[in-house]
């Protein structure tokens, strides 16, 4: 009885932990074991990361040699040099974890095995944000592609922007998955103080988000491109820059005018560039006391100078009218469209029209009102 009590009571074998690694497998299986010659493994895992890292860096040069070859086709040529620059970097990466598969009984004799899976694990992480970090080129060079067969030019703006949020999300994402790799809790902990900056600058920049995101929806909708003439009610002028921030407006005085995205994106636009015509509309003012007669013969002079005349489209006919009789003027209103839209030509035209109107007004002795001219409304 008192030997029963004074015996020592035996204590449960500590359970191992069950680490099981994508290449080396389960860490808590390995049996330690000492190497022969310590000398020559040193010496053989340095030959084969070199002979790795030297592999990379031909096969990296060959292949951007060879991608200059796809010229006719931007897709390919981006595929071959992307996968050409992340060589360097996976080769000597796996080739260290595929060395510590081999060396784990000698690493894990002298208690190295977590620390080099750990570190093994760490390059490979950083290798492959690398290797992503270049192979965006692919799906940036598939949108450039698109945005060459587009007209708009605002398509040429959205690519280098795609192409810059797509990268740093790429560095930031592989950053915090590289951390967690070392320590999972501070990774969590960067990833909390990250997202309450998040918050913070969200608050703190709502102009330059509004700004940024209206930018975004004038590239999706495309109302305008540059060199475009818009008219948005205050301002008129052609459209020279699309930044994150603003718009940049060069105004008919040649100021030019930077014009907020998120601005710009509520307000009504109109594009003067792609209307498919110009709508013209004049007065012509007859003295108070012109015969009827003269009046008639007034609209049919007017009538027949805009017959068929430059620009015309017949889904568009000229209109001439007689509009109003006031105190002192009799007031003939034309109206006519002119296609295509080139105001130049139209200015030109109008001023040849208003010239011949008064020409033929004066051969046939019809006087124009005093106090009235020919108005462009």
């Amino acid at each position: 009885m008192l030997l029963a009590q004074s015996a020592p009571v035996a204590t449960p074998a500590p359970v191992a932990v069950q680490v099981d690694h994508f290449i080396i497998g389960d860490l808590s299986k390995v049996i330690a074991r000492a190497p022969d010659d310590w000398s020559k493994i040193i010496i053989q895992a340095i030959g084969f990361i070199a002979v790795a890292y030297v592999i990379g860096w031909v096969a990296s040069k060959l292949m951007r040699w060879i991608s200059t070859k796809f010229g006719s086709s931007p897709i390919a040529e981006a595929t071959v040099g992307a996968l050409g620059k992340s060589l360097p970097y996976i080769l000597p990466a796996y080739t260290l974890l595929f060395l510590i598969k081999d060396l784990k009984e000698a690493l894990a004799y002298i208690g190295w095995l977590n620390f080099a899976v750990t570190s093994g694990t760490f390059l490979c992480s950083l290798a492959h944000s690398a290797s992503v970090f270049y192979l965006v080129a692919i799906p940036i060079a598939w949108a450039q592609k698109i945005a060459d067969q587009s007209e708009n030019k605002l398509a040429d703006i959205l690519v280098p922007m795609f192409s810059t949020v797509v990268r740093i999300a790429v560095l930031l994402v592989g950053t915090f998955k590289a951390i967690s790799i070392i320590d999972p809790k501070s990774s969590e902990a960067i990833l909390g103080l990250l997202a309450g900056a998040v918050v913070g600058l969200a608050f703190a920049s709502q102009d330059t988000i509004k700004n940024v995101f209206g930018a975004v929806m004038l590239i999706i909708d495309q109302p305008f491109t540059l060199g475009d003439t818009i008219n948005i009610g205050t301002h008129e002028g052609k459209v020279d820059s699309l930044g994150l921030r603003s718009t940049t407006i060069v105004m008919l005085d040649g100021q030019r005018l930077a014009i907020p995205n998120g601005d710009l994106a509520t307000r009504p636009i109109v594009n003067l560039t792609r209307r498919d015509f110009i709508r013209a509309q004049d007065l012509v003012h007859l003295e108070a006391n012109t015969p009827a007669e003269k009046v008639r013969e007034a609209v049919a002079i007017v009538q027949a100078l805009l017959v068929d005349h430059e620009g015309h489209q017949p889904s568009h006919p000229p209109l001439v009218h007689v509009t109003e009789f006031s105190d002192w003027a009799v007031n003939i209103r034309l109206m006519y469209w002119y296609h295509p839209a080139a105001p130049v030509k139209q200015l030109e035209f109008n001023q040849q029209l208003i010239i011949r109107i008064s020409e033929r007004l004066q051969q046939a002795g019809i006087r124009l009102a005093v106090m009235g001219t020919p108005q462009t409304r």
